[in-house]
């Protein structure tokens, strides 16, 4: 059944990434869970500490991958399907460009949110890390090593080329895949901030981010390409709020 997501309908389709979507994140915060009753059992992880940090999301990069993996087994898909491949300078020069647009539009959307005198909600690790601040250290490697690879192929490699190939378009797979990547966010961004205009504003601005990733990883055709943006840019974003914390700006 190689391929089979190519005759599946839009609709199905749409469901199919929404259904993955959730499967990530629940396998991952499940993963998270054990890995982290397993590894306390051994050696302290006090709550908001590096370490306890550190394990639940290599656990959640893990879930991410177990579902993507299930899904392509399921449906015979070879890892081509992923349109991922070494990198050559053009794809080096391209994921620094996609980094930087990615910061701009961040700007550009700060300023438009504060024009607006909006609002937005801050990641429940950011939230948790104000009495500990070096529980945001070990976030900063692993957005490059765990999160950017990881996420970026459950949501660009896995369910937007899924998308791609039902919608038969690829700005279609795009905005339906960066929707879907932002919907995701609601427990990370909601669950301590509260469910009101703030969060709106946020997955607004997540939804925009998301996009751009897709841009990226359709004009290039190299999953590398975003999943180095996707990297380097939380790294930076962790790296900056555990500077702002300890007061260095």
């Amino acid at each position: 059944m190689s391929h089979s997501t190519d005759r599946t309908s839009p609709v199905v389709a749409v469901a199919g990434a929404a259904a993955l979507a959730l499967a990530g994140l629940f396998v991952g915060l499940l993963l998270g869970v054990i890995s982290i009753s397993l590894v306390s059992s051994v050696v302290p992880l006090p709550s908001n500490s590096p370490e306890r940090n550190a394990v639940a999301l290599i656990a959640q990069g893990a879930g991410l991958v177990a579902v993507a993996a299930l899904y392509m087994d399921r449906h015979d898909l070879p890892w081509s399907y992923l349109r991922i491949s070494k990198p050559t300078l053009r794809d080096l020069g391209f994921a620094v460009a996609a980094t930087v647009v990615l910061f701009g539009a961040l700007a550009l959307a700060s300023a438009i949110i504060d024009q607006l005198g909006l609002t937005t909600t801050e990641h429940s690790v950011t939230q948790s890390a104000e009495e500990n601040p070096a529980a945001l250290l070990p976030l900063i490697p692993l957005s490059i090593l765990i999160t950017g690879p990881t996420e970026e192929l459950l949501f660009r490699g896995v369910i937007q080329t899924r998308l791609r190939d039902a919608l038969d378009t690829p700005a279609g797979g795009v905005v339906v895949a960066a929707a879907v990547f932002s919907l995701v966010h609601i427990p990370a961004y909601g669950l301590t901030s509260g469910f009101g205009p703030a969060l709106a504003t946020t997955l607004a601005v997540l939804f925009v981010l998301g996009g751009l990733l897709g841009a990226a990883y359709e004009y290039t055709g190299n999953l590398l390409v975003p999943i180095i943006a996707h990297g380097v840019y939380n790294a930076v974003v962790f790296g900056s709020n555990y500077a702002e914390a300890v007061g260095a700006f």
